[in-house]
């Protein structure tokens, strides 16, 4: 009984540690948030890596390769939606969740006081291929500054391993999903912290 009870408290504080590991606050804190009900919010895509692929152009050039020679024509229009996916699946979903669970109004024209950027730095895509399936996962650096002065960081957040999407066999809504996961996560951070 006791090796059982034992156990149960390792891997409760496991899955504990893996959770305090999903956001990590590594500059400063949130309370400047406390009676703010409006954020401006912006995204930023430079420097991404993407699976093992490494740098996001390294993937770019393998997926558009791949398209081209399964049907000569389609790798621009790959190359395209996956840029497009940004705007049509991962900032609406994000945005979505996080304003849901911080109780917070975010708009990208927002003339507000503090601005919130969402800096992707990795994408893992998943894959769907009918008799298997992997979730995509992403990894974001949240900033936080005062709109007047952007060049001192009020807060710095670390979301790690965000996942979600498995199933669609389309890569942006896959992605999506992932980005859905790190508003969640990220809004319910914010309405804990922000008080």
């Amino acid at each position: 009984m006791k090796k059982l009870f034992a156990l149960i408290l390792v891997a409760g504080s496991m899955m504990t540690g893996i959770s305090a590991q999903a956001q990590d606050v590594v500059k400063g804190n949130l309370t400047f948030l406390k009676d703010v009900k409006e954020i401006q919010i912006s995204y930023v895509y430079d420097n991404i890596t993407v699976g093992k692929d490494g740098k996001e152009a390294t993937y770019i050039k393998r997926k558009k390769a791949e398209k081209e020679s399964k049907e000569p024509g389609t790798g621009k229009a790959w190359e395209e939606s996956w840029i497009s996916d940004r705007k049509n699946h991962y900032q609406p979903k994000f945005n979505e969740l996080f304003a849901k669970y911080s109780k917070r109004t975010i708009s990208e024209d927002a003339s507000t006081k503090y601005i919130m950027e969402v800096h992707t730095k990795f994408i893992e895509v998943g894959y769907n291929v009918g008799i298997s399936s992997a979730k995509a996962a992403v990894n974001l650096e949240i900033y936080f500054y005062d709109a007047a002065d952007k060049s001192k960081v009020l807060c710095k957040i670390m979301l790690n391993d965000m996942k979600g999407g498995k199933g669609q066999f389309a890569t942006g809504p896959r992605i999506g999903d992932a980005y859905a996961k790190a508003g969640k996560v990220l809004g319910k951070f914010v309405a804990k912290k922000a008080k």
